[in-house]
């Protein structure tokens, strides 16, 4: 069907997008800046706001009457549920930065993905009830995709890395946490799931993301007994705004936007996946990313070095693409999952 035919598309734009977001962040002249996690997260966010325009320029499918539409002005519908998704993507965006300068992108991202993988399929089965042919085949689909993008994590790696507990902590909340921002989207009005979705989504990601900023900034004008503030002054707003980290504009607005730029991508394309495939099949097949930021990291970064470990990253490369087709030849077009309210 057309509609399938949009959704596997969708999950490759999806899968390329959020593999190569990360590739400008790891730039020569970007490592040593140590961006805050909340700063290299507010560049995403930018660009997700910056880029909501394209759900009117998306055609929109409807199995219906099988015809093609587009979102208009008029059909627009918001849905307070976006910020039920920023509240999910924010901290998980930011603990997810906070993975990678801590634990490597390789560990970190394995990690996450193959949560998020776990936690779609959960919610996909277990909370939407979205139908497969068989349960039991589509779990070992989800097994052999989470084996794979393990091995892929932990074979991309050319030398031992120290792997703090801290970067792994973040990385799992990100999994955990983060691995259910499109699940709102399930909640939504019709009007408003799919690429109407986009703008809700956008809104809620830049409310959340200035409450944060706001929350640091209390959070920083208290005095620190570690160093020689004045305890007596009490919190001072010009304390808490000094303290507040650089967003290190000169050197981190190209790369940065173009990090942000990438995912907002992925995020579209991947709505139009969850909306036409389900959260368990949709949302899974995107995590498969990992696979290619491993390509990344063998072909332009060299991180995987020496014909042991590229056969171990392949061999792995293949269980996760096996998973996936198992996955999707589970997947039961026979009825879409729903993405009305009333789910």
């Amino acid at each position: 069907m057309p509609a399938l035919f949009v959704g596997y598309i969708a999950a490759l734009i999806a899968t390329l997008s959020f593999g190569s977001f990360a590739v400008p962040v790891k730039l020569p002249q970007i490592i040593p800046l140590n961006v805050h996690p909340l700063a290299f997260q507010s560049y995403k966010t930018l660009m997700c706001v910056c880029t909501a325009w394209l759900c009117f320029i998306v055609p929109v499918y409807n199995d219906e009457d099988e015809s093609w539409s587009f979102v208009t002005l008029a059909s627009l519908e918001y849905t307070p549920w976006g910020i039920i998704s920023g509240l999910f993507w924010v901290p998980g965006g930011a603990m997810a930065i906070y993975a990678v300068q801590n634990a490597g992108l390789a560990v970190a991202q394995g990690t996450w993905s193959s949560l998020i993988v776990v936690v779609s399929f959960v919610w996909g089965i277990l909370v939407f009830d979205e139908k497969v042919k068989n349960v039991y085949l589509a779990g070992l689909g989800v097994l052999g995709l989470v084996s794979g993008l393990v091995g892929m994590s932990v074979f991309s790696e050319g030398e031992k890395q120290p792997t703090p507990a801290k970067g792994l902590l973040a990385a799992i909340f990100n999994g955990l946490w983060g691995g259910s921002i499109m699940v709102p989207m399930h909640y939504a009005p019709p009007e408003a799931s799919g690429m109407g979705y986009v703008v809700s989504f956008a809104v809620g990601a830049g409310l959340v993301t200035i409450l944060l900023w706001i929350i640091l900034l209390i959070y920083s004008g208290f005095p620190n007994p570690n160093e020689k503030d004045d305890l007596r002054k009490g919190w001072s707003f010009k304390r808490g705004r000094s303290k507040l980290p650089s967003m290190h504009v000169p050197t981190m607005v190209g790369p940065g936007c173009l990090a942000g730029g990438l995912w907002a991508i992925g995020n579209i394309s991947s709505m139009v996946t969850v909306q036409v495939l389900g959260e368990a099949v949709g949302y899974s097949i995107c995590q498969t990313s990992l696979l290619v930021s491993g390509l990344w990291g063998i072909f332009y970064f060299q991180e995987v070095k020496g014909l042991r470990q590229r056969i171990l990253w392949g061999s792995s490369a293949v269980v996760t693409l096996l998973g996936i087709i198992l996955l999707t030849a589970e997947h039961d077009g026979s009825e879409a999952a729903p993405s009305s309210g009333g789910r």
